[in-house]
This record gives structure tokens, sequence and C-alpha cells, in this order.
């Protein structure tokens, strides 16, 4: 699926021995999971649906991503930004042996009707590649409770340069994983994922993570280092936004109840919401409007159907704006 950029070998002076690789983070919500779309090509490490960046032929970057997107997958995207930069070098990348590459990374948000459009690729859980950011209790620990915590044993008894480096590491990783009382920054995603990176050797297997539940060693599945790191800024970049502005909307299907529209919220932002507080805000900030249909629920009451309304959106950004400053989503 994705278009491998050793063909940019051939303009190395053009781009100063780099390639420029455009790389597509789609990400969607099923249920209460994020997903993100990957190309398994490679059997050994996922990585994101890519192009070559080709000044010839792309008239900007972002043109470039639309384009190959729509030829190759199907998709039509309403969402996509940019999010992340960074710098892969070397062999195994599908760049050519001496030549280093930018791989430019652009978020775009799928809904779920559109998931079955998409002609080629594999929907993969993002916990899968980060499971330090789930956040769901599972015998008395998070995910990143689990991760953090084995950072910190593992850095305790390893062999580093000096005790200041040492302490330097473990503030870092107290910091970014919320450990001993320190509070949990939902959008240091990308600080995370560097320190799992930059720590790997003082954990279990060289150049991976892995920490025990209920016995047994769990590793993630492995995805190229600079496109896990286009995950984690656009996985931080969601969850910013969803306090300032409604983006929930690009993650539910056209109609939806309020439940489906609270999952869509907690899969990106990882706590549980306050059921009743939520349905509150959204109903008071004019976000959506009742369908007047039903859906009927098994072995439940039927659910309400609502959609959302397409104006006053000014008047939307502003009451997620004020329920952010309150605090008042987040359950205690």
């Amino acid at each position: 699926m994705s278009e491998r950029i050793a063909p940019m070998v051939d303009r190395r002076p053009s781009y100063g021995g780099f390639a420029v690789e455009l790389a597509a983070c789609l990400l969607s919500v099923e249920g209460d999971e994020p997903v993100v779309l990957v190309d398994e090509a490679s059997s050994s490490e996922a990585r994101f649906p890519s192009v070559a960046f080709d000044p010839g032929v792309h008239k900007c970057l972002d043109l470039g991503v639309r384009d190959w997107l729509h030829d190759n997958t199907g998709l039509e995207l309403g969402r996509l930004e940019q999010v992340h930069t960074a710098r892969r070098t070397g062999a195994g990348g599908g760049i050519g042996e001496p030549i280093s590459a930018l791989s430019i990374g652009f978020l775009g948000l799928v809904p779920p009707q559109q998931r079955t459009m998409v002609t080629s690729g594999t929907w993969r859980r993002c916990l899968d590649f980060m499971p330090w950011e789930d956040r769901r209790r599972r015998g008395g620990l998070t995910g990143y409770e689990r991760v953090g915590q084995l950072l910190l044993n593992r850095l305790q008894s390893s062999t580093l340069a000096g005790e200041q480096s040492l302490e330097r590491h473990s503030r870092r990783v107290r910091a970014a994983f919320g450990l001993d009382s320190t509070p949990w920054e939902e959008t240091s995603t990308l600080e995370r994922c560097a320190l799992v990176q930059q720590l790997a050797p003082y954990l279990s297997e060289p150049g991976n993570v892995a920490y025990v539940e209920a016995g047994e060693a769990v590793a993630p599945s492995r995805m190229v280092a600079d496109h896990l790191q286009i995950l984690a800024a656009a996985l931080a970049r969601l969850r910013g936004r969803l306090r300032v502005r409604p983006i929930a909307m690009d993650l539910v299907p056209p109609v939806f109840t309020l439940l489906d529209l609270q999952r869509s919220a907690e899969a990106i932002l990882g706590p549980s919401l306050h059921k009743q507080n939520f349905r509150r805000y959204v109903e008071g900030a004019g976000v959506i409007e009742a369908t007047g249909t039903m859906r009927q629920q098994t072995g439940g009451r039927p659910a309400q159907l609502f959609r959302f309304r397409r104006e006053g959106v000014s008047e939307r950004r502003l009451a997620v704006r004020r329920h952010a400053a309150t605090g008042t989503l987040q359950r205690a």
C-alpha cells in the first residue's frame, strides 16, 4: 500500500542528502478504541500509508497526501493537517542505504462509516503500539503506570553514566507518566514516546518495550520509529483540540446516540467521563439536535438519535472552552 521512497535517492542533490516522505496518520474510533490505518506490507514493523514527495508532481505537501490517499485508499478527507516532522536515518526504512529521510506526518480523521471505503491497509488499535497511553485500570494498574514504573525500576538497577544522569531521567519519567502523585498530562504523548524510545536499552528487550501483566511479559506491536512519533503527536493534537473545539464530530456517524458521542471522546482522552456532566455539557453547548428517531437497544431502553448542528460553530467553540476551563467533564 505504501509507496516506498527509494526512488528519491536519485534526487539526493536537490534535498541536500534528504528524501522527503509524506506519511498519513489516519485516525478513527471503533467502539471505545482509537484506531489507525497502517500499511503492514513489512512483517516486522508497521508503518503509515506514505508517499515520496515529488515537487514535479505535487503542488504542495498536503495536496500531495490528499491526492495520493484518494488514488490508493479511496478516502476523501475533510480534515488533514501537518502534526510532526521526524528524521529517519540508515537502512531498513525503505529509503536506501546511505540516505536519510524527513518523515512529515499529517493527521486525518476518518468517520466510522468511511472505514469500509478504504480499499487497502489495516485498521489497528493505537494502544497496540502505545500501551503506556492506556489509562483504563486492569488488575489495579493502568498501562501508563505499568510502563512508567517499569522504566523507573530498570533505571534504578542500571548503570547509567553518573548519578546526575540517573536522577534526570527519573524525574522525566515521573513527570511524563504521572507517577508519585505527579499530575498526568494527557497531551504529553510525544514526551512519553521519546522517553520509551530513548530508554529502550534499559528495558527487558533491546529496542522494544515490555511490561508484566498477569505474570506474562507483554510487548507492544512494533512500528517504524518515526511513524510512532507521528502517532504520538497526532494523539496529543486530538486530545488538546477536544478541549477547545468539537472535533468529535469527525469521529462519529452522521446520526448517533449520546453514548456513542461520549465513547468517541473517551477513546481519545483515555479516562471515563462523568456521564451526566458530559450530557449536560453537550446539550447546553448547542452542539447537537435530536433527529426524532430512536435506536432499539438490545436488552435495554431505546436510545434517542442525534446529529450535529451545522450552524453556530463559534458558539460551540466558546462552550467547549468554557467547559474545558471548569474541568466538569472529568470524572473525579
